[in-house]
């Protein structure tokens, strides 16, 4: 059996790291319309050793249809294709092929020109923007809370960390406007908006259920945290300062911290019965309370 050294773990890392980063996205700019033609053509026709993937970037678009919310697929960006590769030259000279693309490659252009305009790369913080909005090449509807003044309280979906980047809400139409860099330029995408009265989607289900799960979680540990300020607790004897039940003791069976009340045994006609009280008006003392 070959023995691996520990060194080269690290440069087959290394070299690996290298690799994915010279991995780059890039727009490639073509006419509105054919977008889907050109991604086409490239899966299909273009030597798939070149590129790793090839997609056109769409959205899930909200209409309504007697107040209830319906989706519809639709483009983010008008005349744009994204392509995935470490191979951008040879890439460019195969999209030269692409007849759909020949009108956006005009000889009036020297061959620089052209590829900057019709080839563009995307930047690490935009590649960043993309990853963390779509998924499998859809950015989904964003599900919306509100409170009984119409305001917002909790976001489910891609808009949730971009809603800071909001230009424009439009909460009847069911979408919302996000400006943000991109291309160099402030750009503006829409995110179609989606609410409790719409149909039932699984996945924002699901998150609705894994936050409410970590909601109670932080409560029950938060309770079990709460540090004692009465200086009470089961089983402690106490007495009414008030005089309200004489100078009877009375036996402790659970105190709520945040409300300040102590529910206390009392003994009334000789039979036992459980009564609350504010902390502030019992005392604790040494004698017993009713058994």
């Amino acid at each position: 059996m070959a023995y691996v050294g520990a060194d080269t773990v690290a440069m087959a890392k290394l070299y690996q790291k290298i690799g994915s980063e010279l991995i780059m996205w890039y727009v490639i700019q073509t006419v509105n319309g054919q977008e889907q033609q050109v991604c086409t053509w490239i899966n299909q026709r273009m030597d798939q050793t070149l590129f790793e993937r090839c997609f056109v970037p769409l959205y899930e678009d909200v209409w309504r249809k007697e107040g209830v919310g319906h989706i519809s697929v639709r483009k983010t960006f008008a005349g744009y294709v994204f392509i995935k590769t470490d191979r951008p030259d040879e890439v460019y000279e195969e999209l030269r092929k692409i007849p759909k693309l020949a009108i956006m490659l005009s000889d009036q252009l020297d061959q620089n020109k052209q590829k900057e305009k019709t080839f563009i790369p995307v930047s690490a913080e935009e590649e960043q923007f993309l990853r963390s909005i779509y998924m499998d090449g859809i950015m989904r509807v964003s599900y919306i809370e509100k409170n009984s003044e119409g305001k917002i309280t909790s976001i489910i979906g891609p808009l949730e960390k971009y809603k800071d980047y909001i230009v424009k809400l439009d909460l009847s139409h069911r979408r919302a406007v996000v400006e943000i860099p991109f291309f160099k330029q402030d750009c503006r995408m829409k995110f179609g908006l989606w609410c409790e009265k719409d149909a039932k989607i699984p996945w924002i289900e699901e998150e609705k259920r894994l936050r409410k799960n970590h909601i109670e979680e932080v409560c029950r540990v938060g309770e079990k945290n709460v540090t004692s300020t009465t200086g009470l607790q089961p089983g402690d004897s106490v007495i009414n300062i008030q005089g309200i039940c004489g100078d009877q003791a009375l036996k402790v069976i659970g105190v709520d911290e945040r409300k300040r009340i102590v529910n206390v045994e009392m003994n009334l006609f000789g039979e036992i019965f459980s009564v609350q009280m504010n902390v502030d008006d019992v005392e604790k003392t040494e004698e017993k309370g009713n058994p």
